[in-house]
């Protein structure tokens, strides 16, 4: 019974709620959908890396999962949660031990009953919090192998997978006006593989773009990946793209990087990443956060086996070859970030001034 309320929560509540950024056998089609062909060029989309990719070569080509680009925003809802937790705990140890006898029974078992009708409705929606973004990998990333054709998954259910690159059969999907209407926005490109009875094997949200693009971003994606698996020159046109790659290659997010994705999470407009700076400040304090408390995947000996890379490869990009940060891409963060943490030191001063 334990085991499959364990599995009913992994695959239907994580995978369906965005609580899993990992696979789903159950993971609905839900909202517009169009099937995508491998082999089908999209000639009005060029290739791009839109924050999602690692590192890429003559072999393989690694991506992020999906959820990456939100990491953090909820990780200061768990430790505002873990604080709320703590003081709920101190009060009642505190009725517990000096209220009884000085204040009457009736409402003594109030007090005593609320707090723990508290604790027992804070504790799920904390721990849901928590655990969504911290103390988990720090990133869930895939390989696309070009040479054996083969999708290498890290996935939060279910460990590492491995798929058959044309087993796969991929698709958009897209939020309805209705579910937009309702906070339910969703444009990502999604996969999955049946086995030779029909039944679902794996079921993966891919690529997912949070940014002004919309599904232009997350097709950017697709295209590079696809082009990379199945063009004779798909891996130098990956060489060729003019932007920059992810800092997670065998190694945490840094600090400055961390930043940059909270502010690119939020608005691609620097006018609007001004006003949002106090956001900004939550999204990359909470990324940090998060980032911080997890642990860097590390894939399994035969993966790096099949992934090897040759020596003397020319079109090998990742971290290493990266040209180092600009002033402009440094400061332009740091100072969203210092400016938001100022204007809610400011405005939490005015509130409670009175009271210090």
């Amino acid at each position: 019974m334990q085991g499959n309320v364990r599995d009913y929560y992994s695959l239907i509540v994580r995978g369906n709620l965005g609580f899993s950024s990992a696979m789903s056998k159950v993971l609905r089609r839900t909202g517009k959908t169009s099937l995508l062909v491998r082999n089908s060029p999209l000639k009005t989309v060029s290739c791009q890396f839109n924050d999602a990719v690692i590192c890429s070569n003559s072999t393989f080509i690694e991506v992020v999962d999906s959820g990456n680009r939100l990491r953090g925003i909820y990780s200061l809802l768990g430790a505002a949660g873990l604080f709320a937790l703590i003081v709920f705990l101190c009060g009642f140890l505190y009725i517990i031990t000096s209220g009884a006898g000085k204040i009457p029974s009736l409402l003594y078992g109030i007090v005593v009953f609320s707090l723990i009708l508290g604790l027992l409705l804070l504790l799920p929606i904390t721990n849901a919090f928590i655990r969504r973004d911290m103390f988990r990998e720090a990133h869930y990333p895939m390989r696309f192998n070009r040479r054996d054709r083969k999708v290498y998954a890290w996935s939060q259910d279910m460990g590492v997978v491995t798929m058959n690159w044309d087993d796969i059969q991929f698709y958009t999907s897209e939020a309805t006006k209705s579910q937009d209407r309702r906070g339910m926005s969703r444009e990502e490109i999604r996969g999955y593989v049946r086995d030779r009875n029909g039944n679902m094997l794996y079921h993966l949200v891919f690529f997912k773009y949070e940014g002004l693009k919309g599904m232009k971003g997350v097709l950017e994606i697709w295209e590079l990946v696809r082009r990379y698996m199945e063009e004779s020159d798909g891996h130098i046109q990956a060489y060729q793209v003019d932007q920059r790659l992810l800092d997670l290659d065998g190694k945490r997010e840094s600090f400055i990087h961390s930043l940059i994705q909270a502010k690119q999470v939020l608005a691609d407009s620097r006018a609007v990443q001004l006003i949002l700076a106090p956001a900004v400040m939550w999204a990359g304090t909470g990324r940090l956060i998060a980032k911080w408390t997890c642990r860097v995947p590390r894939w399994p000996e035969w993966v790096e086996e099949k992934c090897r890379v040759d020596p003397n490869d020319p079109y090998v990009r990742n971290r290493q070859t990266e040209p180092p940060l600009s002033a402009k891409e440094i400061l332009w963060p740091l100072f969203c970030y210092l400016l938001g943490w100022a204007e809610v030191l400011a405005i939490l001063y005015f509130c409670f001034r009175g009271y210090v």
